[in-house]
């Protein structure tokens, strides 16, 4: 999914937006600009950021076209060009303005210039050991990674400051938890009390339960390697639908984690564990038979009994060995997480190509625009 873009726009038809400034230069050139301008439709609404540049012949937009559109960016679509789209059409509204011919013209060609971009994917794992993964990473990463601990939540940012790019490993579930509410306002908005709102509310949860909190969140944020010779993405007009995915992918293969070492799967089963049953456990997946190691038969079979209803292991038959989870399985491409159907379905992920007008509007339409409809 796309979380985040930069553009710029060249043009002559813009409105003045923002304080203007004066700058006087030392050869005594006076530059005009103006001040950034955070669009915002409520105060706890999605905000995307415009600014007027070069003596107002160029306007630049960034921000998460997820959130703006959706609500929230738990998941959403890869069509660059279709979400840059509808994103900006939507800032003008949101301005109550209308869109300048040179955007206009812009957006529907691909006629701009992309100054950074962030794509991330949702890899499925165990959630409870993304932590772990995390710590393996800055363990046994090379130094050139610079990886260091995201704070606040649970994860890893790489190469660190680089002006060409920066991946982030995170639990994207965790993110979330934190400040639950404001997240689900940001997202409901003033919608009425109704249906609308409460189904809305449903699949949040819905997505924290059935699709965050089965996977890592790899996020790529590309820089200046999009002016890359070969791969020249600095424009609008390279990004098809695939790009974004593909560009995703490679990145990732970069990352030099071969030898991480693999998660052990079966640690979760320890984890859930309670202490009195987590040795019987333990011995049980390490292969020996956990009855020897107990005072009695009966002994036993009242620790197999409880750890049979309460975990469904039974410790009469030996454990299976499992493969850990390595790094290459663990981003092989087959492993990205698609959004669900009932996501596209009911419009909770904004996807371009499913979309049919106001009949379809997106969700931050019907939270903050036109709430007084639905």
């Amino acid at each position: 999914m796309i979380d985040y873009f930069n553009i710029t726009i060249d043009g002559d038809d813009f409105p003045e937006i923002g304080k203007k400034v004066v700058v006087r230069q030392p050869s005594g050139v006076k530059n005009k600009s103006f001040t950034e301008v955070k669009v915002i439709a409520g105060k706890y609404a999605p905000n995307f950021n415009v600014r007027l540049e070069t003596n107002g012949q160029r306007m630049r937009f960034h921000g998460s076209p997820a959130q703006w559109l959706q609500g929230h960016n738990g998941m959403g679509s890869n069509d660059f060009r279709g979400l840059v789209k509808k994103t900006i059409h939507l800032v003008f509204e949101t301005l109550e303005m209308d869109c300048p011919a040179s955007v206009s013209k812009a957006i529907i060609s691909g006629n701009y210039a992309v100054d950074e971009v962030h794509i991330a994917e949702h890899y499925a794992m165990p959630a409870s050991l993304i932590a772990k993964l995390c710590d393996d990473i800055r363990r046994y990463g090379t130094a050139s990674l610079k990886a260091t601990p995201i704070s606040p939540g649970v994860g890893v940012r790489l190469w660190t400051g680089s002006r060409d790019r920066e991946v982030l490993i995170y639990d994207k579930q965790n993110y979330f938890m934190d400040k639950l509410l404001r997240h689900k306002h940001k997202l409901l908005g003033n919608m009425a009390m109704n249906f609308e709102r409460i189904g809305t509310g449903l699949y949040f949860d819905q997505m924290m339960d059935q699709y965050l909190a089965h996977g890592v969140r790899i996020e790529t944020r590309h820089k200046r390697d999009l002016k890359n010779k070969n791969l020249s993405l600095s424009k609008g007009v390279a990004w098809n639908p695939d790009v974004a995915r593909t560009l995703h992918i490679e990145t990732v293969k970069d990352i030099p984690l071969q030898d991480l070492p693999p998660l052990d799967v079966r640690e979760l089963i320890l984890q859930k564990a309670d202490l009195k049953n987590r040795t019987l456990i333990a011995l049980w997946l390490a292969g020996r038979d956990p009855k020897a190691f107990c005072a009695s038969p009966a002994t036993y079979y009242r620790y197999r009994k409880d750890i049979l209803e309460k975990y469904g292991i039974n410790l009469s038959v030996p454990a299976l060995m499992v493969d850990g989870i390595s790094w290459k399985s663990l981003t092989d491409p087959a492993n990205i997480k698609e959004p669900p159907e009932w996501a596209l379905e009911s419009g909770f992920v904004y996807e371009p190509k499913r979309w049919n007008g106001f009949v379809d509007a997106t969700q931050y339409e019907r939270a903050w625009l036109h709430s007084e409809n639905f």
